[in-house]
Parts: structure tokens; sequence; C-alpha cells
């Protein structure tokens, strides 16, 4: 076993004695948990629509797998707009949903299914900072939990009834299987996330940069199956369906300056606004601007910050080149964590905790409005406020302004080592 394979399996080579966890990571965490919780309190007067949304789609795709449809042609019956995108293998982790008749048990199961695999990272997060010899309490325990299950990165996901925390789950669990240098299981357990919902393919540059081949021989079998057994079980059509028609409409970019309602971030987003591209360009742009970046972070890889740092920035310049991440930051939680109770003080660490609390902000050009016109102010001064905002977000959100400073961190975490 080379030196490296050995700091990669007991989770870093600059592992620490025993240390007690910052307050400001508890406080961190605390404080998303609470943006996650607002969420749900303020679903009822904001967003109800989107209660169930998602296991919606699943239930009626799975029942209409069980009745002989088509499972990409049906939708729920007041959401038209809305159709079932994965794969035709994973139509078969979502037949529990519809044996029970109800679109509301199949919200149960799913939203019990993600505080199950919400439990799971966190029982992964305890382990892996309990073997960095960090000193975990009751507190830190409940923490990962609630950020993990309700924080902002997952409160739409729980309310949605999607399945990003079952991603999220096998991401952690493929991360810390390369801590312990179990290769094989941390490429199967990217590979099922990325069976899902494609982009979480990136972390194969991961397990490359790694010298993880075993990782990524067993991600490439396991894909290859997965498609292969949808084929053979549901018919050549349904894949077929899915590779012409719906994975290539999954990813949409910008057509020009964004409107400032517009709810999808990235760095696509700045591109457009800031220069009035349109695709093909806007996708080109974002990726000359994101591939150098992330080819910066892969450069030394030698330490354990060096190497979370590096896994976090692969998610985040996916997130960013997609216009994706509110609903997918919570895949980043493992190395964010890791990162956040591990990161010495200086310039990375703080970017790193700026990073995450902007990130957690849910504010939308909308919710200004409202909030200006409803706020006594002299007509001037608050008009002087909207034509402030409006411009800023046109050309980016709250969200993606930390997702950028979490991605500079990074780079610090690269270039100060």
């Amino acid at each position: 076993m080379s030196s490296q394979q050995q700091s990669t399996q007991t989770g870093g080579d600059d592992k620490p004695g025993h240390t007690t966890p910052p307050l400001t990571a508890r406080l961190v965490l605390a404080f998303g948990i609470i943006s996650g919780l607002i969420s749900f309190v303020a679903l009822p007067f904001v967003d109800l629509e989107q209660l169930m949304l998602a296991s919606d789609v699943y239930y009626y795709a799975a029942d209409a797998l069980l009745s002989g449809g088509d499972i990409y042609d049906v939708h729920p019956p007041d959401r038209s707009g809305f159709y079932y995108i994965y794969p035709p293998v994973v139509i078969f982790a979502f037949v529990p949903h519809a044996l029970f008749g109800s679109p509301v048990i199949a919200y149960v199961i799913q939203t019990v299914l993600n505080g199950l695999f919400a439990a799971g990272i966190a029982a992964l997060l305890w382990r892996a900072l309990s073997r960095r010899g960090v000193s975990l309490t009751r507190l830190d325990a409940l923490l990962f939990v609630g950020f993990a299950f309700t924080s902002a990165y997952s409160a739409i996901t729980v309310i949605n009834g999607q399945v990003n925390i079952w991603l999220a789950f096998a991401i952690a669990l493929g991360l810390d299987a390369l801590d312990r240098n179990r290769h094989t299981t941390a490429g199967l357990a990217f590979a099922a996330a990325a069976l899902v919902k494609v982009f979480p393919a990136v972390l194969g540059l991961w397990l490359l940069r790694a010298r993880a081949y075993r990782g990524v021989v067993s991600a490439l079998a396991l894909g290859v199956v997965g498609l292969l057994v949808g084929l053979l079980a549901l018919g050549p059509d349904l894949t077929t369906t899915y590779f012409t028609e719906v994975l290539t409409g999954r990813y949409d970019g910008f057509d020009g300056a964004p409107d400032p309602t517009q709810t999808r971030g990235g760095a696509q987003r700045q591109v457009a606004a800031l220069f009035g591209l349109g695709e093909p360009y806007v996708t080109v742009f974002a990726g000359a601007v994101l591939a150098p970046i992330l080819g910066y972070l892969y450069l030394d890889v030698e330490t354990d910050v060096q190497r979370q740092g590096a896994v976090l920035g692969t998610l985040l310049v996916t997130l960013l080149f997609f216009p994706l991440q509110r609903l997918y930051m919570v895949l980043a939680i493992f190395p964010l964590v890791i990162l956040l109770y591990q990161l010495p003080p200086g310039r990375s660490r703080t970017l790193l905790l700026v990073g995450a609390v902007v990130s957690f902000l849910r504010i939308d050009y909308p919710l200004v409005e409202m909030v200006v016109s409803s706020t006594p102010v002299p007509e001037t001064l608050e008009a002087t406020l909207l034509a402030l905002a409006e411009p800023f977000f046109q050309v980016v959100l709250p969200p993606t302004l930390g997702i950028w400073l979490l991605l500079a961190a990074c780079v610090f975490v690269q270039y100060d080592s």
C-alpha cells in the first residue's frame, strides 16, 4: 500500500490528536437548521404547491408501471407539467409508494426514508470525524441529523418528497469508503447516485484523481448493469425515451439575461446576465470559467483538508455549471461538515463559514419586492431600493453567491497548503 493510500485510509495524514469541535462549526450547522425550519413554517403561506410535488410524481409513475402504462407519459392530476425523469430501472425503488393506493401514504413513506438516510449521513459524519480525532458529543449528533434532514439544504427535499437525501447518503458513503481505502464500495456508491440524477457521475473525476481505479471500474459496471436491467425488464422503448427525450431536456440553460424572478442560479446565470449570451455559448463560457478552478483544486491532495476541499469543490463546480444548487446542496454535506469541524483558522475558514451562512439564505426578488413595498418608506426610496435589487437578483441569487464563496474557500485551502 502506498503512503497516499495509507493516508486516505486513515482519513488524513495530518490527523490531529483529540480535538474539541469549534463553536463556529456548531453555530453554522444550527443556523442552517433554523433556516430550514423557517422554510417549513413559511410553506403554507408562500409555496404550498411544493408539498408532495416529487413524491406525487413517483407515485403516479410507479402506479403506471404496475398498471402497464408508460412511466414517462403520466403526471399527477393537478400537476400537469411534472413527469418522471429518472432512468427506467430507478422506478422499481418507488413501487412501494404505489402499493397502498394513496399519494399521501407515498409521501409519508418518502419522508420516513428521507429521515432514515439523514440519520445514515449523520452516522457517517460521526464515524469520519471520530476517526480524525474530533471529540464529538450528543449535541454534534443532533446537529448532524438536523442538518441532514431539516436544514436549508434539505428542507425543500423533504417538502417535495424528493430523493436528494438518498443521493447525499450515497455520496457520503462513497467518500467515507475512500477514507478507508474501500475503492470498490466508493465506486458503487457514487454510481448509485449517478444512476438516479446523472450529474453525480462527476465524482468519477475524483476517483481518478485519488487513483481509486477499482472504484472507477465498479462505478462503470454498476451504471451499465443498471441501464441493462431497465432495458431487459421494461423493454427498449422506455430506455430510448429516456435517452432521446427525457435526459436531453433536463438541464436547460439560459437564453440571454434572466428575469430577476428566475429561480435557477449557477454560473450560467452570471454569464447570461453579464454578457447577454444564450445557448450554446453560455454553457461553454461557464465551463471555461469553472474547469480551471477544478483543475487547480486537483493539483495537490496530500493532506486531508486538501482532499475534502477538492471533493467539496468538485460538487460545487458541478452545481454551478448546472443551474441546480437550491435542490442539490444537500449532496455536499459530508465534505462541508468535515471542513467546518477540521479546517484551522484563517481566510479559507472565514470564507467557508461566511459562504455556508450565505448559501442558507432563501431570499429572492419577489420577497424583496414584497418587503420593500409593505414597508412605510418614501416612494423615491422604495424605487431606489428596487432599482438596486433588480440587477443584483438578475445576476445572482444569495444561495449561488454562498456557493461561490464556498468554492473560493476550497481554492484558498489549496493555496494556503
